[in-house]
């Protein structure tokens, strides 16, 4: 007897249109941890993931063909809109399909998608149990199945939105293993090894190992947690997860990693957890399994500055004993006020002890900043850019990023900025994939044109300063000295010698590398 099918597709990451490539060693997480409790209940199921299909279209079509219901996830950017037109053809050609959608942005905005002709429910927070139920539920009834005893979704009846009995998330422990074998790991590994075309760059991509700088190599990413115990009011995970976090047992954690690692070996290892570094005692476990079980990787993942200043200094060099390159860090802002404002609350001085500790231990570092948020005042937005700068040429193996707010659904600050400050909501899944693009679509806000100027300035000397922007030659080299001074003393008027190169490099193309 054939076994019911169902079809899970993750949207693009990228818009084609502007030219960049996605990072190879983003897997789809969301759909593998779905995955498993469905085959166990039954079902086939059936990946297809954008990233690696450039027929993804045509593919997710002929998947469906026979096959009891849709899914598909998403998060803010490219991915609403792309996920929407796929599921808009799905519809088209099998409007008797039910369709469910999940991931952080369904979940933050449930309405969009129930005032949509491609959605039946929507899977709020964690979703491994209640896709199963949503599933059953169809199975035995189809489109029109009543959910509303499922725990955990937002459907429609009655013509509205209606939350189901809230459905408590569950620990990773208690979860069955990611079902990575209904994806092909090798055409993320293939897919490594593409370079973006002249003028545009590989998004996402964190930077490698010093070993491994300049050569080829294998990343694989994991989920080993859900949710986050930080009250962030700029994120909408305090609302979506409730502020919980459940982590994998790090020596389960490890013993499933070896396993792939046996069968399809990697060399880096990035952690696409929210918050991979909460618990002292599990980084501790985690690492030192690592160096027991003779798995000799890299890896990256999330930490708080807090945590990393709160660490003692034999965790740390344990971290960098068994491999870690890389962690990344959200300071958000420079100054006590407006910590306390966003309720992050990182304290004067840990931002620099953090990456100071960092630096000592040569491990790299990722930072990111926001400017702009709702009630913050001018003085913090110029003190977040000056700390930033301080921050990147002080420790240069620290990537810093500033970025200006942009308002998520779901999180504490989502009406403070539609009602103060006047965000102008998107209204459809086309607008919300191409409107919500920090580098491309940034909406100012309450961000003063000077304020802009000096981001402005700042965004253009970071990756000077970090070797990524210019070429190979002389003229790059002093370039990227020019930079840094700018940075340090906070120049940031009339950079008529990046302008002049940018001028020169238009005209050149490619052979602008070697100036």
């Amino acid at each position: 007897m054939n076994k019911p099918k169902v079809v899970l597709f993750l949207p693009s990451r990228v818009d084609p249109e502007i030219g960049d490539l996605p990072s190879a060693d983003l897997l789809p997480l969301e759909l593998v941890h779905i995955a498993p409790g469905a085959e166990l209940a039954g079902y086939e199921v059936v990946i297809i993931d954008a990233m690696t299909e450039p027929d993804y279209l045509e593919q997710v079509l002929a998947a469906c063909e026979g096959a009891m219901a849709f899914g598909s996830s998403c998060i803010l950017g490219y991915q609403v809109w792309d996920g929407a037109k796929v599921a808009m053809a799905v519809r088209e050609r099998f409007p008797k399909m039910p369709i469910v959608w999940g991931g952080w942005f369904p979940s933050a905005i449930p309405e969009l998608y129930l005032a949509s002709d491609i959605c039946d429910a929507v899977v709020h927070g964690q979703g491994e149990l209640a896709f199963v139920d949503v599933l059953d539920a169809w199975k035995s009834e189809g489109r029109g199945a009543d959910l509303s005893a499922v725990e955990g979704l937002v459907i429609k009846k009655d013509g509205a939105v209606f939350w189901t009995p809230h459905r408590e998330a569950v620990h990773l422990d208690k979860l069955p293993e990611p079902s990575f074998h209904l994806i092909d790991v090798q055409k993320y590994y293939a897919l490594q090894k593409r370079t973006a075309q002249f003028g545009n760059r590989v998004r996402n991509r964190l930077p490698p190992p010093h070993h491994l700088q300049g050569r080829p190599f294998r990343g694989f990413s994991y989920f080993s947690s859900f949710g986050c115990p930080e009250p962030c009011a700029f994120c909408c995970s305090p609302e979506i997860a409730g502020r919980r976090w459940l982590a994998l047992d790090a020596n389960v954690l490890v013993d499933r990693l070896k396993v792939i690692h046996d069968k399809d070996p990697f060399d880096v290892l990035r952690f696409q957890d929210a918050n991979f570094g909460v618990s002292k005692k599990r980084m501790v476990d985690f690492c030192q399994a690592l160096l027991d079980k003779g798995l000799n990787i890299n890896w990256n993942g999330t930490i708080e500055i807090k945590q990393i200043t709160q660490y003692d200094w034999d965790t740390l060099h344990l971290m960098k004993r068994s491999g870690n390159h890389l962690m990344w860090f959200g300071a958000e802002a420079a100054t006590w006020e407006t910590q306390q404002l966003i309720r992050k609350r990182i304290q004067e001085g840990m931002t620099d002890e953090a990456m100071s500790r960092m630096h000592q231990l040569d491990i790299k570092s990722g930072l990111t900043y926001i400017i702009g948020y709702p009630g913050e005042p001018v003085e913090s937005m110029y003190d977040t850019i000056h700390q930033a700068a301080e921050m990147k040429t002080k420790y240069p193996s620290c990537s810093v990023e500033v970025f200006p707010y942009r308002p998520i659904p779901g999180s504490e600050f989502w009406q403070p900025s539609i009602d103060d400050n006047g965000y102008p909501v998107p209204e459809n899944f086309e607008q919300w994939g191409r409107f919500f693009d920090y580098k491309f679509n940034s909406w100012w806000g309450p961000i003063p044109a000077e304020v802009q100027k000096v981001w402005s300035r700042f965004t253009q000397m970071a990756p000077w300063f970090d070797g990524i922007a210019g070429g190979k030659g002389p003229i790059s080299l002093l370039l990227r000295k020019s930079a840094g001074v700018r940075l340090r003393r906070r120049l940031w008027k009339a950079p008529v010698e990046f302008q002049a190169f940018d001028l020169i490099r238009r005209s050149m193309g490619p052979v602008s590398r070697y100036i």
